[in-house]
């Protein structure tokens, strides 16, 4: 990669920091209001007459919602202290008159509290991929402990750094410091992490879509590309950050401090897309009082005033749909038995 001046570098990441936090906080804002307006609905359903006290109780045991509340917190201080440091830079340090030397000191107090907001905000977005991934697979402990590892040896080597980062003496080369080998272990980390629990995401959801277009027509695949989507935007962000901290490029600077506002966007990216119902955009399944099913397209309901002569007919028929509520996915079985009688279609 093109070598690019160190005070540049800082001074692209205060724009482009800017602009991704602009994105996240529209997301975020979003993600908190839908689940709060789904969380209320579903008090609504089972306790209609008090369904606003319990609201907030019932939100913070919801997993996702305090992951989004978290994510809100680290990465805003995440942002607020970058442009703290361009004040102290460019106008207090020295009286402004030299940032070099300013950017160049990894031990500034600024510095280290924000690498830890940093690690944080990963740690929590990593750890809200892996609980998606136990729910998905219902909850099956077996699937989530290898990435459950994965986040052990993100968090060691989040506090590594923040700790390398106190005792960084100005001068010292960051490409070849001790933080080296924590930096890239938590590159490594993150990625094993992502691929590994999108890809079982990916696997689960695919292959749930094969059963509920069979027997429901339902169509889950726009399911799957959230996911996906999401997960590419992190991956390949995480990639850029370790080439161009592997071919020593200052790059690495403005990577590294939008590294938070990518995990949180592409974290938030899903509650919404979820929470506004993109992510299912097939049939609806609807059952009676007598056991039977229905189904319901986005189209006007046709009448079915036309009888067919049939013969009995002997059905057992097993469905399997994975429904989406409050964001997480949850397996649902429905075993239909019986026989249609002539007029019944």
């Amino acid at each position: 990669m093109p070598q690019v001046p160190l005070v540049s570098a800082n001074v692209a990441t205060i724009f482009m920091e800017s602009f991704f936090y602009g994105i996240f906080f529209v997301l975020s804002i979003s993600s908190i209001y839908l689940l709060t307006y789904r969380q209320k609905r579903m008090l609504q359903t089972t306790h209609p007459i008090h369904a606003a006290a319990p609201v907030f109780s019932a939100l913070c045991k919801t997993p996702m919602f305090l992951g989004a509340i978290a994510l809100s917190i680290t990465i805003t201080a995440h942002w607020i202290l970058t442009c703290i440091r361009a004040f102290q830079a460019f106008v207090h340090f020295e009286d402004g008159t030299d940032p070099l030397a300013f950017y160049g000191d990894l031990k500034q107090m600024t510095e280290v509290v924000k690498t830890g907001f940093l690690m944080t905000s990963l740690v929590i977005g990593d750890a809200m991929v892996i609980y998606r991934l136990w729910i998905i697979w219902n909850r099956r402990l077996s699937i989530v402990i290898f990435p459950l590892c994965t986040l052990a040896g993100l968090t060691a080597c989040g506090v590594g750094i923040t700790y390398q980062f106190t005792q960084y003496y100005p001068g010292e080369n960051v490409f070849v410091s001790q933080a080296g080998r924590w930096i890239t272990s938590d590159c490594a980390f993150t990625l094993c992490t992502n691929v590994y629990s999108t890809t079982l995401i990916a696997y689960r959801v695919w292959n749930s879509q094969r059963h509920v277009k069979a027997y429901t027509g339902a169509n889950v695949l726009s399911m799957l590309a959230t996911f996906v989507e999401s997960a590419a935007l992190y991956t390949s962000w995480t990639t850029f950050f370790f080439i161009s901290y592997q071919t020593h490029s200052n790059l690495q600077f403005t990577a590294v401090d939008t590294w938070a506002e990518m995990s949180g966007i592409s974290f938030m990216l899903i509650n919404v897309r979820v929470g506004l119902g993109w992510a299912q955009t097939g049939s609806r399944i609807r059952y009676d009082s007598r056991g039977g099913s229905g189904r319901t397209n986005n189209r006007s309901e046709e009448s079915s005033n036309v009888s067919y002569h049939m013969r009995p007919l002997a059905v057992n028929i097993t469905s399997v749909v994975e429904q989406e509520d409050d964001l997480e996915t949850k397996r649902v079985e429905s075993h239909l038995g019986g026989s249609l009688m002539p007029g019944s279609i």
